[in-house]
Formats: structure tokens, C-alpha cells, sequence
């Protein structure tokens, strides 16, 4: 049996692209017309995907042939037993990624569903911090840093959404020969709400890039 390999953000893209088909069902009646939309639909989530085994790439091809909405609804039922979900991460393992914080607020993680994931955050009210949790190179790393309020609406960084936003800043070890207790901060417009911004991210080019730029 194929081992799981869609990600959270995978099978976000895989349900924008059923609602996609959907909605064609309703607007275009020309049977070619619906068939390459269907195809192009098949092909950019293959595309979402750094690399695909052809038995992985068998999962997706169904897509292509979907008739009706409730085929789609189907065929997305069908991809579940193939979604690898964020690690299982316990408030342990959290504690042991932010070291230097001895005071840290800790997830509640009870009714956390780890299969729709990409990556762990949380909010510190409190303290105004923001908490994220990532699996970078196969290793998982935290990284802290500070919002500012009030919440707005603009572009999360993370899945280029409109939706409510904190500014967070966090600093890196980068420091100036000049001035030893300067450090840089980088900041970026990212989803108050980790759990929505996790349902709507579709790529993690960005994520990644502002993960390693902070590391």
C-alpha cells in the first residue's frame, strides 16, 4: 500500500481544486470544455508536490475523471488514508524546543487534529507572543517573537490570505560588528488565528523561507 505523502497543505490544494470543478459543474455545459479543466485541475496539485511516485501520482489522477460534485466529494474521501499528519508533538517536547523560556504558555493540544497541520502556533495574549512549531529538515524547531496589536485585516505571509493578522517580530542571532547588542528582528503579517491560517496555507516556500531566515 502507498505510504502516506499528502501533507496539510497538499490537501488544501486538493480541496480548492474539487471546489474549483465543483463550481465548473454548474457554469460550463461543453463536455471537452469540463475535461480539461479537470485535467489542469489534476496537474497543479501533482504540482504542489517537490517530487511524486507514480503510485503517488495514481492517488491523484482520479481527479481527472470525477463526473459529478458528489464524485469529487468522493474522490477527496478517498485521499485521507494517504495524509501524513504534522507529528504528535506533547507539551514535553515543546518545552524542549523553547529552552530559554521558562515561563512559556503551552497549546492546549486536546482536541489538536495533528492530519491538518502544517505547522503548530498559539498565541500568548498576556505576554503578546506568538508560538510556532515546524518540522524544518526533518527535525522540528520553535520559534517565539512578539505581535503588535491591534489586529488587522491585511496578507498572512504564511498562506497569502486576506484574513486578521498580527505583525510578529522575532530576532535572530544576527548581530552588528558595530554594535554587539544590536540584533536584527524580522517581521512579517501572519494569521492571528493559527488554525485558519492552517486550513487556507496551500504552499510552504514562504513559511520555510521565514523559518530559516530566523533560525
Amino acid at each position: 500500500m502507498t505510504k502516506p505523502f499528502i501533507q496539510n497543505h497538499h490537501l488544501n490544494v486538493i480541496k480548492n481544486k474539487g471546489r474549483h470543478i465543483q463550481y465548473c459543474f454548474h457554469d460550463i455545459e461543453d463536455a471537452g470544455v469540463l475535461q480539461v479543466v479537470k485535467g489542469q485541475a489534476a496537474d497543479q496539485v501533482k504540482q504542489a508536490f517537490s517530487e511524486l511516485k507514480n503510485e503517488e501520482a495514481e492517488v491523484i489522477d482520479p481527479l481527472s475523471d470525477v463526473k459529478t460534485s458528489i464524485e469529487v466529494e468522493a474522490f477527496i474521501g478517498s485521499i485521507y488514508p494517504y495524509v501524513k499528519p504534522f507529528p504528535a508533538v506533547d507539551h514535553t517536547q515543546i518545552k524542549q524546543l523553547f529552552p530559554n523560556n521558562k515561563k512559556i504558555q503551552l497549546p492546549n493540544l486536546e482536541n489538536t487534529d495533528f492530519s491538518y497541520l502544517t505547522y503548530l502556533g498559539w498565541n500568548d495574549p498576556g505576554q503578546r507572543k506568538k508560538y510556532i512549531v515546524y518540522e524544518f529538515d526533518g527535525k522540528l524547531v520553535g520559534i517565539e517573537g512578539r505581535y503588535t496589536p491591534p489586529t488587522q485585516r491585511n496578507y498572512c505571509y504564511f498562506c497569502n490570505e486576506l484574513t486578521p493578522v498580527h505583525l510578529v517580530s522575532i530576532r535572530t542571532d544576527e548581530t552588528s560588528t558595530g554594535n554587539p547588542d544590536y540584533y536584527r528582528s524580522i517581521g512579517q503579517y501572519i494569521c492571528k488565528d493559527s488554525d485558519e491560517c492552517n486550513k487556507n496555507i496551500t504552499d510552504v516556500t514562504a513559511l520555510q523561507s521565514f523559518i530559516q531566515k530566523v533560525l
